[in-house]
């Protein structure tokens, strides 16, 4: 029998007769179990090593913990070791507190670190039992034994030991390879094209695929085949190579002047927030490479999304002296992900730059974590997606420490709750010496109150005076024509006399309706706060705007979304931030802000002055903002790129209002019957409670096309004391039948 055992203990010593394993089923249900360790395997298994392990009759992979502290609890023995997938005991250390600290199930934050595409269906028949169709030592998969002995002859053969679980890396695909035969010196003086060839092989090290070398040097197939037929060379199958890039150098006039700074932080260790403009980043980035892989160890850094990991490498390899290899890691390089996840475990890769998915690559050397665009929401997995539900930054930081590596988030604006973690324990974020951008548009600030046009005379001028050979961005950061009703004399916006939810329009009709209830109108004639009758609907969406500025000007405006790209090199083209921002513009206009500033939750202001800033960035001449509300603190600071008033306004705010980094936040999220998911709340949730964490009452919470669920918010001081009381509420789940939970520590934005 499997019994289970705590969650932690030290670190255990070679030659364990118990430890404990956590089998990889993502469920907070199922604790860390104790196993035996036969003695053949007792050398081979430490803390961090992958193991084979019986649960129910079945073969599990698991991860070794430590040894068990109970002896006697134990009978089942560990069936084998995986070396190949062994975690170093730092980064199970550093498993272990993401798990505890984000209530995240610690299979789940451990399977984090393998490569994907990991086979775990195939078995390795360990004995012939007279019945089985297969000679020891073959490899079977799942589906050929439940053909081959039925769904209860499997379970019976992995219960008897008859096969075993034998997971296997993706198998890399075989390519041709063209290898110089041992001593080889063939005459050529006649035949200067298969000299060419020959002598460009050599230079690479003697073996190359053919393709490269073909690419290379430009020569045909017939070539190889009369080297071959010389004796020169040798044609043969292998598995493809690593994507693992050279570098080459000469272009490091960008990285200079932030040498010294980046050097400092990966010497002194610790965590560091880096204000640097975005124009400036990857050469920043670049720095904190170069002051690693002086040091011989390794870098990993990691942006939010696959362009930005591409052009970050390709920036690499000619700012980086010759002789290193980098690597990028994301969705996109389909099976050479496990490639170079070997590469980098192995310290074969000097630079490995990768999304939120490669947080927890195993590396050889660590020397340090690089965190780019450090506010920007890709960088955290939303439920159903890749990665973690934790912010890289924090998993940096966790990683920094228990592998003793320098931590560097950059941003032109970093995001407040890092900044003001500053001096704070040790958590404690230091400022390197922020870079100023190299220039500043003329900000003008369009005040639409008392206005009850869309886009002001203002805005349609600019457009005007910059369509002839210049370019303007409109940002609009929501799709279809949806649009709040609010009041023109004071902006409040109209609700759901029945919902208490701001009125919206998504549809053809344009008409606002309640998105919970369906009533649809405008939600009264006069203004509920104020008494106004002016009311009218702004909360503008791209088409709408498209619209409207194509009518005034009368040409056709282009459309940018992550969707769609139509007309894209009008003059005029309208579109999300997300896609207007990656490009430059001779100006950029901000048609409502407001549903920025007036957005309700954690960090509203902030990103509010994150979208100003970026856009300001981006314009080269004119930065053009509509609002009525033109006091605003935030709007005023952005406009002229004062983050440090940002943060004297904001952080205190932070500060009395209990938010991160001060306090610590949960949002539980409770799907079920209303009597279940209440019954759960106040009769297991709420008294389990520790001192110093408290609960909010539950709110429903209506979602398009299914039913509602619950939400409670859990709030505490002590960021453990807050991830175990939500670790318990995803643990209610696993005793309420039809009941399902979701927890996120910390969030980005409640």
């Amino acid at each position: 029998m499997v019994r289970a055992t705590g969650q932690r203990t030290g670190r255990a010593a070679r030659g364990q007769e118990r430890v404990r394993v956590a089998l990889l089923i993502p469920t907070h249900a199922l604790p860390p179990l104790s196993y035996v360790v036969p003695a053949r395997l007792r050398d081979a298994v430490l803390p961090g090593t992958v193991v084979v392990a019986p649960l129910s009759g079945r073969s599990r992979l698991g991860v070794v913990l430590g040894p068990d502290p109970e002896p006697g609890r134990a009978s089942e023995e560990v069936c084998s070791v995986q070396q190949a997938l062994s975690l170093p005991p730092d980064l199970l250390e550093t498993c272990l507190r993401i798990s505890e600290s984000y209530a995240i199930p610690l299979p789940t934050v451990l399977r984090s670190t393998f490569p994907p595409g990991l086979d775990t269906g195939r078995f390795l028949v360990a004995r012939s039992d007279g019945g089985s169709p297969w000679e020891p030592g073959t490899i079977v998969s799942r589906a050929e034994i439940k053909k081959a002995l039925g769904a209860d002859g499997l379970r019976a053969a992995e219960a008897g030991g008859v096969i075993s679980l034998s997971p296997a890396l993706p198998e890399r695909k075989t390519v041709e390879w063209s290898v110089v035969r041992g001593g080889a010196e063939p005459d050529l003086a006649r035949a200067p094209r298969q000299r060419g060839v020959f002598e460009a092989l050599k230079e690479g090290g003697g073996e190359l695929p053919s393709v490269a070398l073909l690419s290379g040097t430009g020569a045909g197939r017939n070539v190889l085949r009369e080297l071959a037929r010389r004796g020169a060379i040798t044609l043969t199958r292998r598995p493809e190579p690593a994507p693992l890039f050279g570098t080459s150098g000469g272009d490091e006039a960008g990285v200079e002047p932030f040498r010294r700074d980046a050097a400092r932080a990966v010497g002194r260790g610790g965590a560091f927030v880096w204000r640097v403009p975005t124009a400036g980043q990857a050469d920043a980035v670049a720095a904190v490479a170069r002051a690693v892989v002086d040091e011989g160890e390794q870098a990993l850094l990691l942006a939010p999304e696959r362009e930005t990991v591409d052009g970050l490498v390709r920036r690499l390899r000619r700012a980086l002296p010759e002789g290193h290899a980098v690597a990028a890691y994301h969705g996109g390089l389909g099976r050479d992900r496990a490639a170079v996840h070997a590469a980098a475990r192995a310290g074969e890769v000097d630079v490995v730059v990768g999304t939120r998915a490669a947080a927890l690559l195993p590396l050889a050397r660590p020397g340090a974590f690089c965190v780019v665009d450090e506010p920007d929401g890709s960088h955290r997995a939303e439920a159903g997606y890749e990665g973690l539900a934790v912010h890289t930054r924090d998993v940096a930081v966790v990683r920094g420490r228990a592998e003793g590596a320098a931590v560097v988030c950059l941003s032109p604006v970093p995001s407040l709750r890092l900044f003001a973690a500053g001096g704070r324990g040790r958590s404690r974020v230091r400022e390197l010496p922020p870079r100023q951008p190299a220039g500043w548009p003329s900000v003008r600030v369009v005040d639409m109150r008392g206005s009850g046009s869309v886009l002001s005379s203002v805005l349609l001028d600019a457009c005007r005076r910059f369509a002839g050979e210049r370019r303007v961005g409109v940002i609009v950061d929501r799709l279809g024509y949806a649009a709040v009703v609010t009041c023109n004399n004071c902006g409040a916006v109209a609700r759901c006399p029945g919902c208490d939810v701001p009125l919206s329009s998504r549809d053809g009709s344009r008409l606002p309706s309640c998105s919970r209830c369906g009533r649809r109108g405008p939600g009264g004639e006069r203004c509920a706060e104020c008494g106004s009758d002016r009311l009218s609907p702004t909360g503008l969406a791209v088409e709408r705007v498209r619209d409207e500025i194509s009518g005034a000007l009368g040409e056709p405006v282009g459309l940018i979304t992550a969707g769609r790209r139509e007309q894209d090199d009008s003059p005029v083209v309208v579109g999300t931030a997300r896609c207007v921002l990656r490009e430059e513009w001779d100006a950029v206009l901000i048609p409502d802000i407001d549903s920025s500033l007036r957005a309700s939750g954690l960090g509203a202001t902030e990103r509010s002055f994150r979208l100003i800033y970026r856009a300001a960035e981006t314009a080269t001449d004119l930065l053009l903002i509509q609002t009525r509300v033109p006091e605003h603190s935030a709007l005023l600071a952005a406009a002229r790129g004062d983050y440090e008033a940002l943060a004297a306004e904001e952080v205190p705010r932070l500060r009395a209002s209990g938010y991160p980094p001060f306090a610590h936040l949960a949002v539980v999220s409770l799907y079920g019957p209303e009597e279940k998911v209440l019954g759960a709340v106040e009769s297991r949730l709420r008294p389990g409670l520790a001192p110093g964490v408290e609960a909010s009452e539950p709110v429903v919470v209506s979602r398009a096309g299914g039913p509602p669920f619950w939400r409670v918010l859990l709030r505490g001081r002590e960021l453990g004391a807050v991830a175990r009381a939500a670790a318990g509420a995803a643990r209610l789940a696993a005793g309420t039948h039809g009941l399902r939970v979701r927890v996120e520590v910390d969030p980005e934005e409640v």
